[in-house]
C-alpha cells in the first residue's frame, strides 16, 4: 500500500513539469561535471560597467590575524587559514552563500583579503575540488564583475579574469532549464552581465533572446513574479534594476527590463506594508534580499515611475486598507505549476498589521533543509486558515515539491471584501470557502466547509507577531494587544498556544498563537479595532 501511496505521489508530482525540464534533469544527472579548466580558452576583452552601490544587508565577514568567520543565515563558521569552500555543517544553502563571495561588496575587507580569498575559490573550481553549479556560478559572475569593475586598475591578462570567462563560459551552456522559474533568471542575468563585461556578442544576444521569453512568462500582468514569494519578488526586481543601471540606451533588451521594473515596482509598493514590510509568504522573510524602501531608491536613481493605481488580480492577493489597518490575503493556489519550490499550502492566509505593526503574521521561513522543521513551515497548520484532519491544502512534500494543488474559485471580489473557495481538501470530499468582510474598525471571517463532515476535524489557526499579547477575557473573547478584540462562537473550543516564530533563517521566537476547534460546517471570526 506504501508503494502504491508513493506512486501516486511522485505522479501528482511529477505530471506538472514541463518536458523541457524532464527532458534537462536527465541531461544533467547523467553527464559527468568538469572542472573549469575544461571550460577554459577564448579571447575576450574587458569592460568596466556601470553599478549603483548596495547597501550590505549584514557584515559577511570578519578578519582576524588568520582567522577568516562567515556569517550567513544566522549562522557563523570560522576558518583558519585557507577556507574550506566545500562546508556543508550547515547545509547546502549556508555553503551557496559561502560560495556566492557576497563579501566582495563588504568595504570594511581589504583588497588583499578579497583578491586572496577569489584566488582561493577558483583554483579549487579550477582543478574540480569545487563543483560547478549553475546557480552559485551565476551569483558569483555577477559579484565577481561588480566587484572589478569598481577597481581603478583592471589587468585582464590576470589568471583570475581567464577563470570567470571559463565560468561565463560553463554557464552559456549549462543554463537551469530543468528548474526554470528565477533560477534561470539569475543565470540570464548573470550570462547577461559577463556578455558585456567579457564583450562576448553570443553570450548577449543568448541571454537576451531568453529574458524576453521568460520575464513574459514570469512577470504576471498584475506586476507580481509568478512564484509569489515577495521576498524573490525583491531579488528579481533588483537584477533588472542592476542591468538597466549598466546597459546603454541602444541595448534592445533595456525598454523591456524598464518596462517590467515599473510593473514590479508598482507590485511590491502595493503588496507591501506601510512601514515597508512584505508579507512573508511563499518562503519570504527577513534580511536576504533589499527591502522596498531601498529598491524604490534604486528605481528613482533610473527615473523609473510607480504606478499607485495597481490593481492586484493574477498575482492572486489581495489587498484591503484603512487609516488604521492594512490587511494582504493569499486567494491563489500554487503557482507556477511546473515549479512550486517555494509555494506553501497558504491558501486564504493572510497577515495584518494595525497601525504599521504586525499583528497576525506568517511564521515564515526558518530553513531550506528537508526536514519536519521545513515540512511544518510549508504546512496548512502553520498559516492562518482552516486545515482539515491535520494534512495539507496543497501536498507539499519533500522541501521543495508539491504534488496534489488545491484550485482556487473566487465566487465575489470588491473593495470591501472577498469570497473565494478551494479545492485543496476535495480528496476528502470537502470544498472549503472564507469570505473576508473589511469595515471600519471591523473585520469578519467566515469559513464554511461544504460536503461529507462525518469522518473530519478542522482546525483554525491565527498566528500572532512576538510581540503580541493575548488575553482570554471570557465568553471566547480574545484581547490582542491594547485595541483588538477577536470574537468567536461561545460554543467552539478556542485555545491560546505557543509557537516558534521565523525571525530569519536558523532564528526562531516563541509567539502566540489562537488554535479553534470543535466546529464542523462553518466557523465565524469578528476582529474589533477600537
Amino acid at each position: 500500500m506504501e508503494v502504491i501511496s508513493k506512486i501516486g505521489l511522485y505522479t501528482r508530482t511529477i505530471s506538472h513539469l514541463k518536458m523541457k525540464q524532464v527532458a534537462y534533469q536527465f541531461k544533467y544527472r547523467f553527464v559527468k561535471p568538469r572542472n573549469l579548466k575544461k571550460h577554459s580558452g577564448g579571447n575576450f576583452s574587458v569592460t568596466r560597467l556601470k553599478f549603483q552601490e548596495i547597501p550590505v544587508q549584514y557584515e559577511i565577514l570578519a578578519v582576524s590575524d588568520t582567522h577568516l568567520k562567515f556569517n550567513f543565515l544566522n549562522l557563523q563558521k570560522e576558518f583558519e587559514g585557507a577556507v574550506d569552500w566545500n562546508f556543508q555543517g550547515f547545509g547546502k544553502l549556508w555553503n551557496y552563500n559561502l560560495q556566492y563571495l557576497d563579501f566582495l561588496k563588504q568595504q570594511s575587507v581589504s583588497f588583499e583579503i578579497k583578491a586572496k580569498l577569489l584566488a582561493e575559490v577558483y583554483n579549487n573550481l579550477w582543478d574540480g575540488r569545487l563543483r560547478l553549479e549553475p546557480y552559485p556560478v551565476s551569483l558569483r559572475i555577477m559579484n565577481v564583475i561588480r566587484f572589478f569593475s569598481t577597481q581603478e586598475i583592471i589587468r585582464p591578462d590576470d589568471e583570475v579574469f581567464v577563470m570567470v570567462f571559463a565560468e561565463a563560459k560553463y554557464l552559456s551552456k549549462n543554463l537551469e532549464f530543468h528548474i526554470l522559474a528565477n533560477h534561470l533568471l539569475e543565470n540570464l542575468f548573470a550570462l547577461l552581465m559577463a556578455g558585456h563585461f567579457f564583450g562576448n556578442e553570443d553570450w548577449i544576444k543568448k541571454a537576451e533572446r531568453f529574458l524576453e521569453i521568460e520575464l513574459e512568462e514570469q512577470i504576471l500582468r498584475d506586476g507580481a513574479h509568478f512564484e509569489l514569494s515577495p521576498m524573490y519578488h525583491q531579488i528579481i526586481l533588483f537584477r533588472i534594476l542592476e542591468a538597466i543601471g549598466y546597459l546603454s540606451e541602444s541595448s534592445q533588451v533595456r525598454g523591456l527590463l524598464q518596462q517590467k521594473a515599473i510593473l514590479m515596482l508598482s507590485w511590491l509598493n502595493e503588496v507591501s506594508f506601510s512601514n515597508g514590510e512584505v508579507p512573508h509568504f511563499n518562503d519570504s522573510t527577513y534580511g536576504v534580499s533589499l527591502n522596498t524602501t531601498q529598491l524604490n531608491q534604486l528605481a528613482s536613481l533610473q527615473a523609473l515611475p510607480i504606478n499607485k493605481n495597481i490593481h492586484l488580480k493574477e498575482s492572486g492577493y489581495r489587498k484591503f486598507k484603512n487609516s488604521r489597518m492594512e490587511l494582504v490575503i493569499d486567494v491563489n493556489g500554487i503557482s507556477p505549476g511546473y515549479q512550486p519550490g517555494h509555494a506553501h499550502a497558504d491558501t486564504f492566509s493572510f497577515v495584518l498589521y494595525i497601525l504599521d505593526f504586525p499583528i497576525i503574521v506568517d511564521a515564515g521561513v526558518s530553513t531550506y533543509n528537508i526536514s519536519s522543521r521545513r515540512d511544518l513551515e510549508r504546512s496548512t497548520m502553520l498559516h492562518n486558515t482552516v486545515s482539515i484532519n491535520g494534512g495539507n491544502s496543497s501536498e507539499v512534500w519533500a522541501g521543495f515539491r508539491v504534488g496534489r494543488r488545491a484550485i482556487v474559485t473566487i465566487h465575489e471580489d470588491s473593495d470591501q471584501g472577498i469570497f473565494a473557495s478551494h479545492s485543496g481538501y476535495r480528496n476528502l470530499g470537502i470544498e472549503v470557502f472564507r469570505r473576508l468582510k473589511i469595515s471600519n474598525g471591523r473585520i469578519e471571517i467566515e469559513d464554511l466547509l461544504v460536503g461529507d463532515l462525518s469522518l473530519v476535524k478542522p482546525q483554525l489557526n491565527f498566528h500572532f507577531h512576538p510581540s503580541i499579547s493575548i488575553r482570554d477575557v471570557g465568553e471566547n473573547t480574545f484581547s490582542i494587544g491594547k485595541d483588538i478584540l477577536m470574537e468567536f462562537d461561545s460554543k467552539l473550543s478556542v485555545a491560546i498556544q505557543e509557537y516558534d516564530y521565523c525571525l530569519g533563517f536558523n532564528k526562531l521566537a516563541k509567539a502566540k498563537k489562537i488554535n479553534v476547534v470543535g466546529f464542523k460546517e462553518d466557523v465565524k471570526t469578528t476582529i474589533k479595532i477600537n
